[in-house]
């Protein structure tokens, strides 16, 4: 751990000196604090308060104990932990060792798990499930709440299943959600205020999208729910097309959130790359494929010929990956083959066999399976003069090099993206691939199609930039796979990253968008580079926030030897996790649901307790980057409150650090003062067994001694703290535990044997109207209610 600790270190300091190339403009030296005042200035983000990210150790602690519904579970299942939510109160994420439930398929069991578990936290149990399966090692199934018909936004409940039995589930459940009553305002007045602001150049659909109840939490810590109208508001200011979600209160005509659909590749330089980073050749996956017909192709080729019907390979010069590289000839996968009244799709290495005979003609288009290219909205397309056997077409003259370039990498990314989704359609159509767009140094997915500019303004034209065109598309694989799973993908951050990560892991590269300047061959983002960490370098820009994320995927590839085909099986298990559905903002959630998934993908025996065959890799790759795993754990301790003079006094704890907690694991510690208002010393527990033994000074007759426990981890943090929240600062701190030196106990007032108050008796029915029922002498166990 010394590696990811040095690398966290060296991250917390600020950094200056960003080169940023966005949207037509050009800045130099930057701080990151100026970098967040060029956020979209029409962007209207949740309020801090309203986005539940999350909680630290103390509080998750006071929140398990607090919550009866989890305390019942962890009695039942004392080796799963969970991770929980400050809102609702519920665990957003728990996990632990495979748990069986009845059901012949995944539905059914996370209907008995529902069945089981939902009335102890407040929330139905006959809820819809929506099931994602056969990809990776687990099967999901997730269920959205709603309250008298209307989506309650955030609310959902999870479900993970290992070889059907239950390894993970989630309750971001809001139990008293409700609709707020009042008066709507008119449609027309919510169509002013969701377009109020936007002084666009031009106009495009602007329409209401449907009512969902919005949870709000206040600064007091109160959740109250608000209605409100989805809006999509589009219009173009400038070249920049703006597609905008907008949250309007139907009560108040407040605008809750304003976020822009649109997704740019946003050029901008990384910081120079450090030393001591692992080096990496280049490959290209197989990018670079000869322009001769395979040995499988050239045997189809002569078979073809023998048949005397039409066949042949569809190739031209194109831009494989850069546009400093030479254009040279490649196949043109899965394009459309027209033949007289007949059409055919190549496959993915170009080739095609038919039952037509020549002599025909064709007309061919850049039209294939997976793109459909488009400049100014004509489609570019030639004649070919077909003949019997084989025809080894050249199409240099179908389309310039830019729509061909755009169209390859278009079709390649789509093949990519089924090796490790095989089970998911949603992408399976010839996407609109929009060149020469109106504008300069960028490119976008709108929601419907992929976008890119032509050379301008110190730039090249993005088509030529494979991996620009791969991570335009991973937002549509992003976009479409969480609709599938009938959510949305939120976060800006993880589009942003997950985007990056989808291009990279195609290409095997480490750096996005090279070429993209006219005057150098650099890229817009690296990753080779010094990492950036969660929450330092956090500036609420979604690229480059996204870069924290993306890295983390990547130096975790690194650390598992380079291999994408593992670090791709691990993402491809992970990705149904829907961490993404997380709002801006709340990136600690997120971030942290990832690294819980992949360590749960690498696992291989439905037990995370035990650890998993890659579990350093992981955690140190993740860590590099600022994303970690809460140490949990409990103290079980036995407080003496009384104690000899003059001799050591011994202060014993147990506890259980199970995986993947353990890996961050410091020490059990104990802290000590004898004046009230003195300083803490802190001793460093001695582990015995599943003890940890502490000594205090023997102190003189008459002191009062106060302590309490801890479990520090590798970066600091602290947790685990017995009494509860006894190590919070200033009138926030618990009272610790006390012992008194040389004092023997004569009597104890309290309900006991030792009391002089005389016999109790409960229950008596002249005097006792209770009647929820009766006292009982037990440790109190703390409720909170709201003040109307």
């Amino acid at each position: 751990m010394e590696i990811a600790r040095i690398a966290r270190e060296s991250m917390r300091w600020g950094r200056q000196g960003w080169v940023v190339a966005a949207m037509g403009w050009t800045a130099l030296g930057w701080s990151q604090e100026e970098w967040v005042s060029y956020r979209d200035p029409l962007e209207v983000r949740l309020p801090a308060e309203a986005v539940a990210d999350r909680p630290e150790a103390a509080e998750q602690a006071r929140l398990r104990n607090a919550c009866s519904g989890w305390r019942t579970f962890a009695a039942e299942q004392p080796r799963w932990r969970a991770v929980m939510d400050g809102r609702t109160g519920l665990p957003h994420r728990a996990f632990g060792p495979g748990i069986d439930y009845p059901g012949d398929d995944t539905e059914a069991r996370a209907a008995a798990f529902a069945a089981d578990v939902f009335p102890t936290l407040g929330i139905p149990a006959d809820v819809s499930w929506t099931v994602w399966e056969g990809q990776g090692r687990h099967d999901w199934a997730f269920a959205a709440q709603s309250v008298d018909g209307f989506p309650v936004i955030g609310g959902r409940a999870v479900t993970k299943w290992r070889e059907g039995a239950l390894v993970l589930w989630g309750a971001d459940w809001f139990p008293e959600a409700a609709v707020p009553a009042g008066e709507w305002l008119p449609e027309g007045t919510l169509q002013s205020l969701a377009t109020a602001g936007c002084n666009f150049d031009a106009w495009g659909n602007v329409a209401p999208t449907g009512y969902q109840v919005l949870p709000l939490q206040r600064p007091d810590g109160r959740l109250e729910f608000r209605l409100i109208q989805e809006w999509m508001v589009e219009g173009r200011v400038g070249a920049l097309p703006r597609r905008y979600r907008t949250w309007v209160d139907v009560l108040t005509g407040q605008i809750h959130l304003r976020q822009n659909l649109v997704q740019h590749i946003d050029g901008r330089v990384a910081v120079p790359a450090t030393e001591g980073k692992p080096e990496r050749a280049v490959l290209r996956m197989g990018l670079d494929r000869p322009s001769a017909p395979s040995a499988p192709a050239a045997a189809a080729a002569d078979e073809s010929a023998a048949l005397l019907v039409i066949s042949g390979m569809a190739q031209a010069d194109v831009h494989v990956m850069y546009p400093f590289e030479p254009a040279e000839s490649a196949v043109l996968p899965h394009l459309r083959i027209n033949i007289g009244a007949n059409n055919l799709y190549a496959d993915a290495d170009g080739g095609f066999v038919t039952n037509y005979n020549g002599p025909a003609q064709g007309n061919l288009t850049l039209t294939g399976r997976w793109s459909t290219v488009y400049t100014a909205g004509t489609t570019p397309g030639t004649s070919v003069n077909w003949v019997d056997g084989y025809n080894n077409l050249t199409l240099n003259n179908l389309g310039n090099v830019r729509e061909r370039s755009a169209y390859r990498s278009t079709s390649l990314i789509h093949d990519h993206m089924k090796v490790w989704l095989p089970s998911f359609n949603g992408c399976d159509e010839s996407l609109t691939t929009n060149l020469d767009v109106a504008g300069e140094c960028n490119a976008f997915y709108d929601g419907s199609s992929i976008n890119f500019y032509n050379l301008g303004g110190g730039c090249n034209p993005t088509s030529l930039i494979a991996d620009v065109v791969w991570h335009e598309y991973g937002h549509y694989i992003n976009d479409r796979f969480y609709q599938s799973l009938g959510a949305f993908f939120n976060n800006g951050a993880m589009n942003e990253g997950y985007a990056d990560l989808w291009a990279m892991s195609l290409g095997d590269i480490a750096e996005i968008g090279k070429g993209f300047y006219t005057d150098n061959q650099d890229g817009i983002r690296k990753y080779d580079a010094e990492p950036k960490v969660y929450p330092q370098d956090l500036v609420g820009e979604v690229h480059a926030d996204g870069e924290i994320i993306c890295g983390a995927w990547y130096d975790t590839h690194l650390l598992l030897g380079g291999d994408w085909s593992v670090t791709m099986g691990l993402f491809a298990d992970a990705f149904p996790g829907l961490q993404a559905t997380a709002q801006n903002g709340n990136e600690g959630q997120a971030f942290t649901d990832v690294l819980i998934d992949v360590l749960q993908a690498d696992d291989d025996d439905a037990d995370l307790s035990n650890g998993t065959p890659n579990d350093l890799a992981i955690v140190e790759g993740f860590d590099m980057h600022g994303i970690t795993l809460f140490s949990y754990a409990e103290i079980d301790h036995s407080p003496a409150e009384f104690a000899a003079a003059e001799a050591p006094i011994e202060v014993v704890g147990s506890t259980e650090i199970l995986f993947p907690y353990s890996l961050y694991f410091d020490a059990v510690r104990m802290w000590y003062r004898t004046e009230w208002g003195g300083a803490w010393e802190s001793v460093v527990m001695e582990e015995d067994g599943s003890d940890y033994v502490g000594t205090i000074p023997a102190q003189e007759p008459g002191t009062v001694v106060a302590y309490y426990l801890g479990i520090t981890d590798d970066f600091g943090g602290l947790s685990a703290v017995t009494p509860l929240a006894a190590a919070e600062p200033g009138d926030l701190a618990n009272l610790p535990h006390f012992t008194l030196i040389g004092v023997e106990p004569m009597l104890i007032n309290d309900s006991d044997e030792y009391s002089d108050f005389g016999g109790w008796t409960t229950g008596v029915p002249a005097w006792d109207n209770a009647t929820t029922g009766i006292w009982d002498e037990a440790i109190p166990v703390g409720s909170f209610a709201e003040e109307n």
